[in-house]
């Protein structure tokens, strides 16, 4: 077994900041309340549109490398004893996502008000993408916690099985957790956030991972797992293109996630197979870099901010006045300035002092939390 616990993939950085992108281009643009929804997006390129159209996808491909970074880190905790193993996981894990994520959640539950207090009792308890089955009212502004309740949830069970099986037997685990979703979804007549019907992201993601903790190095062997997804992605699609694969019937509810699960999939495989190869440079940009840094604060209040920016801003006369257009296009530009500025703040004075906290317990941990990603050391793995 080859293990490359401590190699930098900075493309990776890229892939973060496509799915970050992706979500907040969808909400600003089409999804967010008022102005009309989709004018904005109307004359822009089609290959534009396109990437906005299916912003709701950037959630999966968050989740196809939280499952692949995790899943890596797990493995090089091995080594450790049992007690070590879920210490060092949970404590970085903790470290990362909570603080920011009850400080926000208070935050929303002042300004949302008593009336989602269920909703928010849900958030508390990591469970927010419970909200189907419980029917509570969910603020438009907190609803992204759903994802992290997937994460969160899936990671109760992960880590138990990266300790009992060799990477092989994962891939196997990982296999038949694709091949049981659509399946899963036929069967259980229930929104998609619940995490017994959206875990098609995470089980790629770890299995891209269990692959390559058996890679040799050799870019011949690294092109069959990602000529294997790809193949894998194409079969799906043109199988189910017949039955509305591409719109709203029930082979889009069935498949569209796992199929575009396994396309992102073969980009963190390529991703990490070539890194450092020149085609690759999009992906590490300095603006990739630090999207990628900034992500997870970003992902948990720019939706917010669109309220914010509504009930503020919104009622102001000469915004009032503008044409839907324009006025879409000044939101999303306040919004994304004010959501960089705010995460910037948050990264360097609440979320780096945890982490340094993090890291002085457990010295696997990088000397610089402030880093570009590192697959294996790292467990930067929310959105």
């Amino acid at each position: 077994m080859t293990t490359r616990g401590a190699q930098h993939f900075p493309e990776l950085d890229g892939v973060r900041a496509i799915a970050l992108l992706a979500v907040v281009a969808g909400h600003l643009l089409e999804t967010a309340p008022a102005p009309p929804n989709g004018l904005a997006v109307a004359r822009l390129p089609a290959l534009v549109r396109l990437f906005i159209d299916h912003g709701w996808l950037g959630v999966d491909l968050f989740f196809v490398l939280s499952g692949f970074l995790i899943t890596g880190i797990l493995y090089r905790s091995k080594g450790t004893s049992k007690a070590a193993y879920f210490r060092k996981f949970y404590a970085r894990r903790s470290a990362r996502i909570l603080p920011l994520y009850f400080l926000v959640l208070g935050i929303l539950a002042l300004s949302y008000g008593w009336s989602y207090a269920p909703y928010f009792g849900l958030c508390a308890l990591m469970s927010a993408n419970l909200w189907p089955v419980t029917h509570v009212a969910v603020p438009a502004g907190a609803a992204p916690y759903w994802s992290l309740a997937v994460e969160e949830q899936f990671y109760l069970v992960w880590p138990w099985l990266v300790l009992w099986l060799a990477p092989r037997k994962l891939m196997f685990a990982a296999i038949a957790i694709l091949v049981a979703e659509p399946v899963l979804r036929l069967v259980v007549h229930q929104d998609r956030v619940v995490t017994w019907l959206h875990l098609d992201g995470l089980a790629v993601g770890a299995l891209v991972a269990a692959w390559y903790q058996n890679w040799n190095g050799e870019r011949r062997q690294a092109l069959q797992l990602i000529v294997g997804l790809i193949t894998a992605f194409a079969a799906i699609t043109t199988a189910g293109a017949p039955f509305g694969l591409a719109g709203a019937g029930l082979a889009s509810w069935l498949l569209r996630t796992t199929q575009a699960d396994l396309l992102f999939g073969a980009l963190v495989a390529t991703a990490v197979s070539f890194t450092g190869a020149p085609w690759l440079w999009p992906l590490r940009t300095r603006f990739a870099v630090v999207t990628a840094l900034l992500s997870y604060c970003i992902y948990l209040i720019h939706r917010p901010l669109v309220d914010a920016y509504q009930n503020v801003l919104g009622s102001l006369p000469w915004i009032s006045a503008l044409a839907p257009v324009p006025a879409t296009y000044l939101r999303a530009v306040v919004v994304l300035l004010c959501a960089y500025a705010l995460a910037a703040i948050s990264r360097r004075y609440f979320e780096l002092p945890f982490l340094r906290l993090a890291r002085g317990q457990d010295q696997a941990l990088p000397p610089n939390p402030a880093g570009t990603t590192r697959a294996y050391r790292v467990a930067d793995t929310g959105p």
